[in-house]
């Protein structure tokens, strides 16, 4: 083979790895997608919390033990998951000991029983809640107020208040006697889509 011919050779090896790198980056995974995409089938209960859907930033704070409150930065993500049918929605912030917090709230109608399934993963301190399925607790809609209530000898309330498309609003009530007395705004977050 000639100088001339293995260079051309090379040239045409060249030029078949740029167009293959090239149909790579072009092509897109489809089985990955940034807040996934609601099934058509999906119950249309699955609505309520489709304001969650999208990337939004606030600011928290919480009221101590001890009666101070501790203000903190927070994230949120949701996304439609298990093929559109459900929606994950996590929390990213801070303890008031600086140590980072995750959690993620998976909730889905379950049709057949009427009911909506609603559990807490906290990732951080390892442990899953049981929030709302057919045996306990409740999703409650008022206008643009969504309420989620779980039972138990600890109760807590969580309100989520939508203020519009790209603002919205948390607070969370906690009662350690059976919901006899409540300790009302024990956290509250204020977010604005950032996405």
């Amino acid at each position: 083979m000639s100088n001339l011919q293995c260079a051309a050779l090379s040239v045409a090896v060249l030029l078949i790895a740029c167009e293959v790198r090239a149909q790579d980056v072009t092509q897109v995974d489809q089985s990955k997608t940034t807040y996934g995409e609601k099934n058509s089938s999906a119950p249309k209960e699955l609505d309520v919390f489709s304001f969650l859907i999208g990337k939004w930033q606030g600011t928290g704070k919480a009221r101590l033990p001890d009666g101070t409150v501790a203000q903190f930065g927070v994230s949120w993500i949701g996304r439609y998951i298990l093929d559109g049918t459900a929606i994950a929605d996590e929390g990213h912030g801070a303890y008031p000991d600086g140590r980072p917090g995750l959690g993620v709230t998976f909730r889905q109608y379950d049709v057949a029983r009427k009911t909506w399934i609603v559990e807490f993963l906290n990732v951080s301190e390892s442990f899953l809640r049981k929030q709302v399925n057919g045996q306990s607790g409740s999703v409650e809609v008022d206008g643009r107020d969504v309420r989620v209530v779980t039972d138990g000898p600890t109760r807590s309330r969580e309100h989520y208040h939508v203020v519009d498309q790209d603002n919205w609003i948390y607070r969370m009530d906690l009662s350690t006697d059976g919901g006899r007395s409540w300790n009302e705004g024990l956290v509250e977050m204020t977010f604005r889509r950032s996405e």
